[in-house]
């Protein structure tokens, strides 16, 4: 069952779920587990894409465990489907802005979402698609499948071994780039980094699209004006979050 929320600042009511509370603690549903409500509204419009949340969580689950990673948490512990975003069959259009820093959309990709929403310091304002203060800016982080559980699962993105630009300046400020984790704004210079793998019968891609604080960009390509992917460099972990996996079928 749902009800009415009455309209807040932004001026718009919302139909939000009904919880059961006894002696001041949530009965129904369990604390932790999602609402059927939000089940439903996802399984319906789920369901006529074979790209859909169950085959994703089949073939995620699958190839983890081909690299050796078995999956043993609920999918709900992990992603928040609710979230989702499909950009398949979109025409390409012109770069868009989050943080104050453009990016290029994943058209041709689906993004699962994975769960994020309150698990930061500072609440979510970093998720954020206005322009708000706080709002982080959007970028694409291609891996090898057997990297993802670590990321997903085993507290965020880690410094690799290669550090191929760390003598390279900033393109902006002139800084010394040195050592982080590596990412990028455009999508297709993330796929190159993005081995083909079978899943489900299918030759599958996956990348991260991840939020990156816009001070903390290190810039070893400058992204305006430039035809082929430009490479950005996160020096903290903690200044780059990801909070979707992105899916295709290979065009390869």
């Amino acid at each position: 069952m749902t009800c009415m929320e009455p309209a807040g600042r932004d001026g718009k009511a919302k139909v939000v779920p009904l919880r059961r509370f006894e002696g001041g603690v949530q009965t129904h549903p369990p604390p932790g587990q999602p609402h059927p409500w939000f089940l439903k509204r996802v399984s319906t419009r789920d369901s006529s894409d074979w790209l859909n949340n169950e085959f994703f969580f089949r073939a995620f689950a699958a190839v983890m465990a081909e690299s050796g990673h078995r999956v043993e948490a609920p999918v709900h512990e992990i992603f928040d489907f609710r979230w989702n975003q499909d950009f398949r069959g979109r025409e390409a259009s012109e770069p868009t802005v989050r943080g104050g820093v453009m990016y290029q959309e994943p058209v041709g990709w689906k993004k699962f979402a994975i769960r994020v929403m309150g698990c930061f310091e500072g609440g979510n304002a970093w998720l954020r698609l206005d322009g708000s203060p706080g709002e982080w800016a959007v970028a694409y982080h291609g891996t090898n499948v057997d990297a993802m559980p670590a990321i997903l699962c085993g507290g965020g993105m880690r410094v690799g071994e290669r550090q191929a630009y760390k003598d390279f300046r900033d393109q902006r400020t002139g800084e010394q780039i040195g050592t982080g984790i590596y990412c990028t704004p455009s999508i297709e210079t993330a796929a190159e980094f993005s081995p083909t793998v079978e899943a489900g019968g299918r030759r599958m891609q996956f990348v991260i699209q991840c939020r990156v604080r816009p001070a903390a960009i290190k810039r070893i390509h400058e992204e305006v004006g430039r035809e082929s992917g430009a490479y950005w460099l996160i020096n903290n972990p903690s200044d780059i979050r990801p909070y979707g996996v992105l899916a295709r079928e290979s065009p390869l």
